[in-house]
């Protein structure tokens, strides 16, 4: 990309030959973007398009309250239906009841199913009914710590002298003037308090950057990674014949790994600096620190690329998908730790951070148009996944779009739901985006009796989980929306989610999911959108504008991040190259709509006829009655 500002050099003032203000602008409004020829555009990696099942709260097919892996099945070709790519399950592993169980995130053991959620059996054949649907299917793999029942634990505090006396991360600490035993450092847990617990067997403090019943799993020792490639090997190779197994083994598609910047920690056990000053003079929490020496350390790199030759020693295409929503100042900035996991040949395939997702209310434009450049700036060759909510994140209809005004929360939340779609990298959505779920309230959706997240019993109600984890409503006339006939459903279904169900807005053309369903096919047909790099264009208004090129396609996407309607016109900033790939005149102005949008390009086999924004209504509810 280069400026071109020849055009206006000799425009100067009469009297003193310096520039006018008047020429001056435009001299300004004349830096037009140019490029070079289409077929020597940079492309970057394919992406994906990624939806996320929670087990516990899609679809209950036992009718025992909580959801499983034959009511994943039966929802198959709904979940196909959205054009997506491929199916994230959530963990499903053997894991402790109640919130010690952290959601089943405390993993007793890495190749088995817990119960509630069926068999293994119930497993391959949903992995085999998702491949004869053409569906990928990545699960769900807890690299950074287990249980404290994991075998490998239970043996491992058993004495220092054991096999696996270093598989998890164990030091003496201290003793204060009164006896008590002291934590080794000022490491912090994620879900408050030390980053350490003291165990009596072992008479030795034991790491855990979130439960204490999920200790860290030492990932500075290469024992203890090989053995995790062993634990995944199992799911790569679930559906193999056991007499034909080796590199053509079919198994699961893909991995998206926990918590990937915990992996690793700093082997001298160096305190964290405050991020504020010195203790005692701030808060003690985990967000207070930079982390320096607890977690996003180099070597975690290292780990990557082993796991990452793991899955390319098959055949057939094997994905990792890290989660990164944790960078080294408290927590924050986590792109550029991103990066470095998918760099090259040897990273992962792609990563999703916290950069969108765990932003609050209606974006603007200048704040948009820095982290869409910070994200190009970083994933130059792609890697980057979008996602647009999940099981630790507030739904983001209540993030996006609740203090809008009602009659314009459905047009700007379509919107929203198309940015991620086209900004740089892969996307990812979980159950209920497509329906525009809002976030369940604690107390009111869910009373105190029926809270499962950990978080809030450390942290309090602002901090749970549980309201983005209600389940799937599938049919707004039946009892708890279709999820279960059970009279004690995983989690309550809140009475607004009704009126969103499935079965309502599956018949309703005009619905929020069958918008997302057409939106998903169009992105699908956009080879721009598929690899193309990502140019922002610099501008001073509410349009937030970006161009989207491979080497078969330009897209201009254009985005009115305001209450007000706007206009666009193309020649003041794109060079003629660019007009020309995008089929837009010199002087054409493009009229964008409040929380509207509008495209310019080459848009193969799809019309953009349902990116028209809706009328200005708020959502209407069902004239049945749900079911008691």
């Amino acid at each position: 990309m280069g400026i071109n500002d020849s055009a206006n050099d000799n425009l100067t003032d009469d009297t003193t030959g310096q520039p006018s203000l008047r020429q001056s602008w435009e001299n300004e409004m004349t830096h037009r973007i140019e490029v070079c020829p289409r077929e020597q555009a940079h492309e970057q990696r394919p992406t994906k398009v990624i939806y996320q099942v929670y087990p516990s709260s899609f679809a209950d097919n036992n009718g025992d309250g909580i959801g499983d892996i034959k009511g994943i099945a039966s929802k198959l070709d709904y979940i196909k239906s959205l054009n997506v790519d491929a199916q994230w399950t959530s963990p499903f592993y053997p894991s402790a009841p109640g919130p010690e169980g952290d959601g089943g995130y405390a993993v007793d053991n890495y190749k088995d199913i817990d119960p509630k959620f069926g068999t293994l059996e119930d497993f391959k054949e949903l992995l085999k009914q998702s491949h004869d649907k053409e569906l990928l299917q990545y699960i769900d793999f807890v690299m950074c710590h287990s249980s404290s029942r994991h075998e490998w634990f239970v043996e491992s505090k058993s004495g220092k002298d054991n096999p696996k006396s270093d598989w998890f991360v164990w030091h003496d600490g201290g003793v204060d003037e009164n006896g008590n035993h002291i934590p080794p450092n000022n490491w912090k847990s994620v879900f408050g308090g030390d980053a350490w617990a003291f165990d009596d067997t072992r008479e030795q403090w034991y790491l855990h950057h979130f439960l204490a019943s999920q200790p860290s799993l030492n990932l500075n020792n290469p024992k203890v990674i090989d053995a995790l490639i062993d634990e995944m090997r199992h799911w790569t190779e679930l559906l193999a014949d056991p007499q034909h197994t080796g590199n053509s083994a079919d198994g699961v598609d893909g991995f998206r790994l926990d918590a990937l910047p915990f992996a690793n920690h700093d082997s001298e056990f160096r305190n964290n600096p405050w991020i504020a000053g010195e203790w005692p003079f701030v808060a003690e929490e985990w967000w207070n620190q930079r982390f320096e020496y607890s977690m996003c350390q180099d070597e975690t790199i290292e780990v990557v690329a082993k796991l990452r030759a793991f899955l390319d020693s098959y055949d057939r295409h094997r994905e990792a998908l890290g989660e990164v929503i944790a960078g080294p100042e408290g927590g924050r900035d986590s792109i550029p730790v991103a990066s470095s996991y998918v760099e090259n040949d040897t990273g992962l395939n792609y990563c999703y951070t916290n950069a969108l997702m765990g932003s609050e209310g209606y974006p603007n434009a200048n704040d948009m148009r820095g982290t869409i450049s910070y994200i190009e700036e970083n994933f130059p060759d792609g890697g980057n996944c979008n996602t647009v909510s999940n099981h630790d994140f507030k739904r983001a209809w209540t993030r996006w779009v609740e203090t809008l005004q009602d009659n314009v929360q459905d047009k700007a939340y379509r919107q929203l739901l198309t940015l991620y779609a086209t900004i740089p990298g892969s996307l990812c959505i979980y159950q209920g985006d497509e329906l525009g779920l809002p976030q369940a309230k604690l107390y009111e959706d869910i009373p105190e009796d029926s809270f499962k997240d950990p978080v809030f019993f450390s942290q309090g109600a602002e901090a749970s989980r549980d309201g983005c984890r209600t389940p799937m409503p599938w049919k707004h006339d039946e009892k708890n929306a279709g999820f279960t006939t059970s009279d004690d459903p995983y989690l309550p279904i809140p009475d607004s989610h009704y009126d969103l169900a499935v079965d309502i807005q599956d018949s309703d053309p005009h619905s929020t999911l069958n918008f997302t369903r057409q939106m998903l096919e169009w992105r699908a047909s956009q080879p721009a959108l598929i690899q193309g790099h990502t140019i922002v264009v610099e501008n001073n208004s509410n349009v937030l504008a970006f161009i989207r090129r491979s080497k078969e396609q330009t897209l201009l996407c254009l985005y009115n991040l305001s209450d007000q309607d706007q206009s666009f016109t193309p020649s003041k900033y794109l060079g003629d190259t660019l007009l020309a790939e995008i089929g837009v005149a010199k002087d054409e102005i493009i009229p964008i709509q409040a929380y509207g949008m509008a495209m310019k390009g080459q848009t193969p086999s799809k019309e953009l006829s349902f990116l028209l924004p809706p009328d200005n209504e708020t959502r209407k509810a069902s004239n049945q009655p749900k079911a008691a």
